[in-house]
């Protein structure tokens, strides 16, 4: 080749991810002392070295008969004609989340298959290809195979002090450079033998060689490499203004030792500039850099610490401290100093849910004995701080509801752990102390003695074996006879579990399980002695459980925490702050350790019906979401504001309330407790409605008897008969549905003011029962009549009107419901102001159903008045009325008529930003995204609007569990067509399991293990890493340590499943049949 040639070939970039394991680092030499002759240098590498450390700009494309340009910052031309590539220093991110660019889903790579610069000329041979701008063509199998052959490794962005001293040095260094090394040990790991954990503990408490070793050298590569990404965002700009901002900080902390805001404003910062928050938190964190980051943090709040005074500041700082603390103290340590914020810190719910969250996770320490005399200590404490201090009404019911959460975990972590008997007990003690109070004991002036004397009482009560709470034929404390007491009726016995002899621990496994299954509910004394002692529940074992309530303070909130307990959504009118949390927290809701499926038609196996443990695993069914699109309603673990709308919703029309198919409590157990507490009219109007709405999803063929009886003894609820006319609609019955809505209008006349509030329920109900089921024209017929009943009303009987009658209706109709709607916001009923607001808007659409600009704004002008005081009672409305529309724009879309998808993207944007847990938002956006599949916009709301720390106003937002679950769900639903395949999948979980708010959600952590099952058609030893993570992370919950006998014994070899049985007793894990016990 001529020279001639060889100036025609233009410089291709070099990428240094293909350069081979540990060559020698060359001396590197400036740019400009290259030869200005235009001669080729003796070495292939000349000038490559500096670039190596520089940042670069954009690469340019030369056309052949270009004259190559100057060489620029960070970009060095090969003059070597023999080389194909040139030099592109900055990388591609993607190479630090997939570990290497060929694992990159294609998705993910603009340019996949392709290789930049690549001439004309040396793509003859193997996949000619049409050259675009950027010079493009197709790499043949075997040059991309000839890449793969050679060891990645990584060219630093910036000038790196260290190579280039130890290159150029005149000594020779007696320690390796970090990066050197990190290669020599990531070599000698790669190299080295797979070895077997030293012993089961290892495994568990993460200190094994496979966990440990081999795991940080990963994660420090991985972090090594990322330096890329993170120069590519550490702009100099950035890090100057968080520079400046910590120097302000820290002149405000020294001016103001006692400012706590500046102070925790000072540590956020430091997290930022440490990449863990903010728009540098980009890649996975080394064990090194977490503890270089807690050491700091930890120094600030010790000095924070010893300046404020403050209460609530004092409790924001040992909160933060001890999240730090966890990365670098040990156990014991950890809790010398929770003991000691808790008694700084006794009426702090926040604190008292990290003192237990850290207790009860803690694998090294946990016994369930140890844990459930911690809980009980607890409850005594609050007990005697409300008895022994004199706390204002306030405060009073804030240790209140301490006591209850306290209450619900303790019962939570006894049904988990496997004694189902004495957690249902619990309630069952509770509920009837509180409601089925006998009258002598329910003194508005209660006295110590009083309560004493109700507690001997109820004790004798207990001991009698009366039918207690929930049984068949209980009638409760209230009416029971002390002299003739009616026997509780004993629990149903089942069959003898039977064995596969093949398998010890399978036939374990299933006997455990069937046994398990049947205990439910507790035994009776009277009954036969068993061989289980825990099935008899005596007084003793739930009297911690009678927390007296405060005088004169509404007790609903134990109503709301038994069905949290039972997996059921919240009653709407108990929905406080405080419940709302709890159906967001991670050792709560944990439906999935009872087989129930977080989503119906998902793949990926989000239960573990679908597992075969005798088969062996099978290809990943995730390619079958190509062919289909996702179900909006799939989603089954919902969080959203409940109303008559989704508690009588049809679950193929729209979100419904009660979406599982299995729950841990018996239903006709919940169903007769919910029927004696609203027989005595505990709850109100709320709890019957709610009644109703649970009968009709568990017993649809006895709850119009139960409607009926209900509205006989409230004839005046007009709620009542607006449920009544749902559960006709649900049956069929549209006409008889319309007629209760018509009866039921006409007597709101003979009521008193507070009764005639819930008209206009009545009207919204009917109206969206017409606009659902497409009868557009009756709904608008309705709205029209509304204040001239009795009369046939302004339109014609087709539903067409001329412009004059529809400008007149549209006027009326205005004017009233905007009167109503002011009425109720001056009465504080926000709930009923949102009725009125969608009935404006829906008036707004029914008169013109080609657009839906018009009820666009009226939904906009309502919420503003809506939002113009910020309450409780407020949120509540706004979400409510949000649904709504959403509803609207729902059936609008899929009535076919014309709608922009922006229109509906950029609606659910601004309502996942105002409620970001909220999953009928959720669901309704991936359901508008999936209809195009233009691009992965799920994965940016998920990622930017919903589990980002620093776009979320409300930290609490962003640990809600719900959405984690939420963003693996609709990553399964997705489909290979869509981006989505295991490795990304497999992410979502990391990701959230990686969040506090998750990593201890025992429900998820056994969804995880699933998915390796089913779709580790290569290798089950995912699966088993999992599982062993999962065991460390939650080790009260049985359900999850019966995973390795349920479906890793073919894996696990006998003294392991024998080891993690001695572990489960170690632990006190609930054993109904004993090991030895199988043959």
């Amino acid at each position: 080749m001529d020279v001639d040639d060889q100036k025609s070939l233009k410089a291709v970039p070099r990428f240094g991810s293909f350069r081979p394991h540990l060559l020698p680092t060359p001396v590197p030499r400036p740019i400009e002392a290259s030869r200005s002759d235009g001669k080729s240098p003796s070495s292939p590498h000349h000038g490559v070295s500096k670039s190596r450390h520089q940042s670069s700009k954009p690469l340019k494309s030369l056309s052949d008969h270009d004259t190559p340009p100057k060489p620029e910052h960070g970009f060095v031309p090969w003059n070597d004609s023999s080389i194909l590539f040139e030099v592109d220093v900055k990388g591609d991110a993607r190479n630090i989340e997939y570990r290497s660019s060929y694992n990159t889903p294609l998705y993910s790579q603009p340019w996949h298959d392709t290789a930049l610069g690549l001439k004309t000329s040396r793509a003859s041979g193997v996949h000619r290809a049409s050259i675009s701008d950027h010079a493009k063509t197709s790499l043949s199998k075997q040059i991309r195979s000839d890449l793969r052959a050679s060891k990645p490794w990584r060219i630093n962005p910036v000038a790196s002090s260290d190579l280039q001293d130890e290159a150029g040095a005149d000594y020779v260094p007696l320690q390796l450079s970090k990066r050197r090394k990190l290669s020599l040990e990531k070599h000698a790991i790669d190299q080295s033998p797979p070895q077997s954990p030293k012993s089961l503990h290892h495994d568990l408490l993460g200190n094994g060689p496979e966990s440990a070793s081999r795991l940080e050298a990963i994660i420090e590569d991985a972090s090594d490499q990322s330096t890329m990404e993170e120069e590519g965002i550490r702009t100099p700009k950035l890090r100057e203004d968080l520079q400046r901002k910590k120097v302000a900080l820290s002149r405000r902390v020294d001016e103001a030792p006692s400012d706590w805001h500046a102070w925790i404003a000072l540590v956020e910062l430091q997290d930022e500039i440490d990449g863990f928050s903010g728009a540098l938190s980009q890649r996975p964190h080394t064990n090194a850099e977490r503890q270089s980051n807690a050491e700091i943090a930890l120094s600030m709040y010790g000095k924070a610490l010893r300046g404020v005074t403050d209460p609530e500041g004092r409790e924001r700082l040992h909160l933060g401290m001890m999240s730090k603390a966890e990365i670098l103290w040990e156990a014991r340590k950890l809790s010398s100093h929770w003991q000691n914020i808790i008694k700084q810190h006794s009426l702090s719910l926040p604190v008292w849910k990290r003192y237990l969250n850290f207790h009860q996770s803690t694998l090294s320490g946990f016994t369930l004995e140890e844990n459930k005399a911690r809980y009980i200590d607890c409850l005594r404490l609050l007990q005697k701080i409300r008895n022994g201090m004199d706390l204002s009404d306030a405060k009073q019911l804030a240790v209140y509801g301490i006591q209850i959460h306290v209450l619900l975990r303790l019962t939570l972590l006894l049904r988990e752990a496997g004694y189902m008997e004495v957690a249902v007990a619990s309630w069952q003690a509770l509920l009837e102390f509180e409601f089925n109070k006998p009258t002598q004991y329910r003194h508005a002036d209660q006295t110590k003695s009083t309560f004493d004397d109700s507690i001997l009482a109820f004790e004798q009560f207990w001991d009698s074996e009366a039918p207690r709470i929930g049984e068949a034929n209980a009638r409760g404390w209230l009416n029971f006879d002390d002299d003739c007491p009616e026997q509780r009726q004993p629990p149903e016995a089942g069959k003898t579990p039977s064995h596969h002899v093949t398998n010890v621990f399978k036939s374990w496994a299933d006997a455990e399980q069937q046994t398990s299954s049947r205990s439910h509910l507790p035994n009776r004394d009277i009954d036969e002695p068993l061989d289980d002692p825990y099935r008899t529940v005596l007084f003793s074992d739930v009297r911690h459980a009678l927390i007296e309530s405060p005088t004169g303070t509404d007790s609903h909130v134990m109503i709301a925490a038994f069905l949290c307990f039972s997996y059921l959504p919240p009653c709407p009118d108990i929905a406080e702050d405080q419940v709302h949390t709890w159906y967001g927290d991670q050792f709560i809701r944990n439906e999935m350790l009872y087989g129930r499926t977080v989503s119906s038609g998902n793949h990926g196996c989000a239960t573990a019906d679908c597992h075969d443990p005798h088969r062996k695993p099978s290809k990943p069914s995730i390619e079958a979401t190509d062919t289909s699109r996702p179900n909006v309603f799939a989603f089954h673990m919902g969080d959203f504001e409940i109303s008559s709308d989704t508690l009588f919703a049809v679950p193929s029309q729209w979100f419904s309330a009660f979406g599982s198919e299995t729950e841990p409590i018996p239903k006709d157990f919940i169903l007769r407790m919910l029927n004696l507490l609203t027989s005595q009219g505990v709850g109100g109007d709320g709890l019957a409605e709610y009644l109703l709405a649970f009968e009709e999803y568990v017993s649809s063929s006895t709850v119009r008897k139960s409607a009926k009886s209900l509205l006989k003894n409230r004839p005046s609820s007009l709620r009542l008969y607006n449920a009544y006319a749902w559960i006709e609609h649900r049956h069929g019955n549209t006409e008889a549905a319309n007629r209760v809505w018509d009866t039921a209008i006409k007597m709101c006349a003979k009521f008193d003011d507070s009764a005639r509030r819930d008209a206009i329920l009545l009207r919204r109900s009917r109206v969206w029962q017409r606009f659902s089921s497409g009868e557009t024209s009756k709904a608008l017929q309705d709205l029209a009549m509304y204040g001239f009943e009795g009369t046939d009303g302004t339109l014609a009987a087709n539903g067409e009107s001329s412009d004059e009658t529809t400008n007149t209706v549209r006027l009326r109709l205005r004017n009233a419901f905007s009167g109503g709607r002011d009425h109720m916001l001056s009465l504080g009923l926000s709930t009923h102001a949102s009725l009125y607001s969608e009935l404006l808007f829906l008036s707004n659409y029914l008169l013109d159903t080609t657009t839906i600009q018009a009820a666009r704004i009226s939904f906009t002008s309502n919420l503003q008045f809506l939002t113009k005081t910020t309450n409780p009672k407020t949120r509540r409305a706004e979400a409510l009325f949000r649904q709504s529309f959403a509803r609207l724009l729902y059936i609008h879309t899929t009535a076919k008529r014309p709608i922009s998808p922006s229109t509906i993207r950029s609606f659910l944007t601004e309502c996942i930003a105002a409620f970001p847990h909220n999953t009928i938002f959720l669901s309704l956006y991936a359901w508008n995204e999936s209809r195009f599949r233009m691009d992965d916009r799920v994965r940016g709301v998920m990622r930017d609007l919903v589990l980002s720390n620093h776009q979320n106003k409300n930290k609490d937002e962003t640990d809600h569990i719900t959405t984690h679950f939420f963003a693996i769900h609709a990553d399964i639903q997705r489909g290979t067509v869509q981006g989505s395949n295991l490795n990304a999948v497999r992410g979502s979980f990391e990701r959230a399991l990686a969040h506090p708010g998750a990593a201890h959600s025992a429900g998820l952590w056994k969804w995880y293990v699933l998915y390796e099952l089913e779709n580790g058609y290569l290798s089950t030893k995912g699966a088993r890493d999992v599982y062993y993570r999962a065991i460390r992370a939650c080790p009260w919950a049985k359900g999850i340590w019966m995973l390795a006998f349920e479906y890793l014994s073919g894996v696990m070899e006998e003294a392991e499943l024998r080891g993690l049985y001695e572990m489960m007793v170690e632990k006190e894990l609930r054993i109904h049949v004993p090991l030895e016990g199988i043959s």
